[in-house]
């Protein structure tokens, strides 16, 4: 019986320590942490090996949950591979998204506010009758509109906009003003830090449907090509410093690498993987 009562008391400890180290964790997540754990007639070795993989793997659960797909899914507008949307909200803001992105819209009473949470906008801020301040909202921080057109884009690990016209402000997590970004100004933020720097030439052609590259190095170009892209794309390292200058339709990615090996003498390879996975690899030409 005092075994039974140990197991059981070491058993309401781990859950305790759980849920303490990962309270953070949306509620779906938390249910299926504790369905995980509540088996009541699962052998102690099983519960134990559980418990541990769930304490060791809570924090990448609720990471998952917030990048996961599902979140683009069920956005109130997205777009899929190579797609580009424009779209006029009720206040007369003209929303475009670029490829593979999602955004969610929460406008009431006091304020209106775009949750980016894929990919990339661009955004023409209306003239709003009740003059709501406008909000854009990112995994690595916030920005505010002042009257203004610009861009934001989500990177693996921070974000990052540029001005075309009027004022940005980059705001921290309590809303002070980080940096304001004026008509040619550009900037990296995450949640600690924000840089200035200069627009990045070039960074708003895909609104017009086209990708313009002037002396980058081949894997930066396919790296940014695959953005628009059904199957990844690369190049083998021997020719990854090679320069890629010209403007490219983004209609069909195929005849961009068919260009752009043409005239760096290269060749498309296209390799089929397990389950059917196919990988597109630029190389040397066969002599």
């Amino acid at each position: 019986m005092k075994r039974h009562l140990q197991r059981a008391g070491n058993a309401t400890q781990a859950w305790q320590q759980l849920q303490t180290q990962h309270e953070h964790l949306p509620p779906t997540a938390h249910a299926s942490l504790l369905r995980a754990c509540v088996q009541a007639n699962a052998p102690r070795r099983h519960a134990v090996k559980t418990l541990a993989l769930l304490l060791a793997c809570g924090t990448s659960l609720y990471a998952f949950e917030r990048r996961s797909p599902w979140r683009g899914w069920t956005a109130d507008y997205r777009t899929g591979v190579n797609q580009r949307r424009v779209v006029t909200l009720d206040d007369g803001t003209q929303l475009t998204l670029n490829t593979s992105s999602a955004v969610n819209i929460a406008y009431d009473g006091a304020q209106r506010r775009i949750e980016l949470l894929e990919g990339e906008i661009f955004i023409a801020t209306g003239k709003d009758a009740v003059q709501r301040p406008f909000f854009v909202d990112t995994p690595y921080g916030s920005l505010q509109a002042l009257g203004t057109r610009f861009t934001v884009r989500l990177h693996e690990q921070y974000a990052s906009a540029g001005v075309l016209e009027g004022a940005v402000a980059v705001l921290a997590g309590d809303g002070a003003q980080r940096l304001v970004l004026r008509p040619g100004d550009g900037a990296h933020f995450d949640n600690a830090n924000s840089h200035r720097q200069a627009l990045a030439p070039f960074g708003g052609a895909w609104l017009d449907g086209m990708l313009v590259a002037r002396d980058v190095r081949l894997a930066d170009f396919l790296a940014e090509l695959s953005r628009y892209s059904e199957h990844p794309l690369s190049c083998a390292p021997a020719i990854a410093s090679l320069r890629v200058s010209g403007s490219y339709p983004l209609a069909d990615v195929y005849a961009i690498l068919d260009a752009v090996s043409a005239s760096l003498r290269l060749r498309r390879n296209t390799i089929t993987r397990f389950w059917g996975h196919q990988v597109v690899r630029i190389e040397l030409a066969a002599h």
